[in-house]
């Protein structure tokens, strides 16, 4: 690819910045050959390859989706690119090799196993199983499972909506902030949201605080001296993982050092020679959500987004209005797999990526709380627009930038075929592997969380300071910057 600084967008409705800001490149087809050829501006705005002796190629305009711009945001800063560029499966061989670390701490995103098992055919146990003997084999100190903290934020989630929903209505509809893209999207172009986001970390971001933190504590380790690696499904998770409020000031590291994508971590596998299939599994460690024996993995009811909105439902209907609804519940009415005479489900346009789903009261079959899932930047257009007129009657929205949520992820595997058809057909097989392989576990039942939270936070635990301090972040607000000498009138 080659990079011009003169493509303009046209026909947007929501853009960032004036068009001319763009640096989406145009295609350059490498022609192998280096002979010092120049790109040339036509005269009704054609770019051209000129070689040496005249010749010139017409170059294809790459195309720019909506998705591309929001996602893009206008570009991250030069800043935020060198940050994410440090972040490669390159850089964890590295640290492996040069032994320059003290521990070296490895979190797997249940989307990442999902995706592999959708690969190479297999469970999410034997996935699992394998992803940590390749890695302890490279040298790994410990593997574990996003999972985990995903529990503890989801308690914390849950904690937060009531909090909201019961001190004043105006802070309602409480926005999902797990999303990276969707974060980065709403500081960049709509601060108006911002007070509706929840402040709950993000499993990634939760389990940096616990390896970096707590686990350095209790093992007397400077957080400096643990390089932790998350595998996540979302390029977008580097830029999350870069953010200044995860960097501790006093030893100068952040909370996760580095992000490998799915995709980077299957590319690492043939480049270090592993196969994969071959590999014999080695046992989970403790801080996956895992059976004691380590024979099944749990995970939470919900779609790869994170089952934020089917605990959260569960946990408002069982502690504002008494009603013993289960995250199960509320997945299966998602689904229209198992209907729930108080649970009502509405398809937005008939489009699965917006669903609305409402719950009644037992007695006068009238609302109490009104849920939405959101994914894709489509129907996050309209939700902001909701949000702008005052027109958005939810109490909570689950949101999620990619559509189909993060088995859709931009750092997930892809299939072979490279149809539209192909592709839906590999999400949605690759959802299946991730929502209904594994046995549901209510975070609350989780006995590690337990002894984690009140070990960690002592008796007052999850209402303690320290716990809002670890398991909370706040959101930017950016004033775009636009240099008027740049745009072509």
């Amino acid at each position: 690819m080659a990079f011009s600084g003169g493509l303009r967008l046209t026909d947007l409705n929501d853009y960032i910045t004036p068009g001319q800001e763009c640096i989406k490149p145009v295609e350059v087809k490498k022609t192998g050959r280096s002979d010092g050829s120049q790109i040339k501006v036509g005269g009704t705005g054609e770019y051209y390859e000129v070689s040496k002796d005249g010749e010139e190629t017409k170059l294809e305009a790459a195309r720019i989706t909506l998705n591309d711009c929001l996602a893009c945001s206008g570009c991250v800063t030069s800043a935020e690119t060198v940050l994410i560029t440090m972040q490669s499966h390159h850089e964890l061989v590295s640290v492996l090799k040069d032994k320059s670390k003290q521990l070296v701490v490895v979190t797997i995103a249940p989307q990442t196993v999902a995706s592999l098992a959708q690969k190479y055919n297999m469970s999410t146990l034997e996935v699992s199983q394998r992803m940590t003997a390749i890695l302890k084999g490279m040298g790994v100190d410990h593997v574990y499972d996003s999972a985990f903290a995903r529990d503890i934020t989801l308690v914390e989630s849950a904690r937060e909506f009531v909090e909201r929903y019961q001190a004043s209505k105006q802070q309602l509809p409480v926005l999902a902030s797990w999303c990276p893209g969707w974060v980065c999207y709403a500081e960049k172009t709509h601060a108006e949201a911002l007070p509706y986001m929840s402040t709950t970390r993000s499993p990634q971001q939760a389990m940096g605080a616990v390896v970096k933190n707590y686990m350095a504590n209790k093992l007397g380790i400077a957080p400096d001296q643990i390089y932790h690696v998350a595998i996540m499904m979302c390029y977008d998770k580097k830029l999350e993982a870069s953010r200044d409020d995860f960097y501790n000031d006093v030893y100068k590291t952040r909370e996760v050092d580095c992000v490998v994508t799915t995709g980077e971590f299957d590319r690492m596998l043939a480049e270090q020679g592993i196969s994969f299939v071959d590999t014999t599994p080695a046992p989970l460690d403790s801080l996956f959500k895992a059976s004691k024996d380590s024979t099944a993995l749990y995970t939470s009811a919900g779609t790869s987004a994170g089952g934020g909105l089917e605990y959260v439902m569960s946990y408002a209907a069982r502690t504002l209005f008494k009603l013993n609804i289960s995250p199960e519940d509320v997945a299966g009415a998602g689904r229209g797999t198992r209907p729930h005479e108080l649970i009502q489900v509405k398809l937005v346009r008939n489009q699965s990526d917006h669903r609305e789903m409402v719950l009644l009261d037992p007695e006068t079959k009238e609302p109490i709380l009104k849920f939405a899932t959101v994914y894709g930047f489509r129907h996050l257009q309209n939700l902001v627009r909701k949000l702008k007129s005052g027109r958005a009657t939810y109490h909570y929205v689950e949101v999620a930038a990619c559509p189909s949520a993060c088995s859709n992820g931009g750092g997930q595997l892809q299939p072979e075929d490279p149809s539209p058809a192909a592709k839906k057909q590999w999400v949605a097989a690759t959802e299946t592997k991730y929502a209904t392989s594994c046995a549901s576990q209510l975070p609350e039942d989780n006995p590690l969380i337990k002894e984690l939270i009140y070990d960690w936070f002592g008796s007052e635990g999850l209402d303690s300071p320290l716990a809002k301090e670890q398991l909370h972040t706040e959101f930017h607000g950016v004033v775009a910057k636009v240099n008027p000498l740049g745009v072509s009138w």
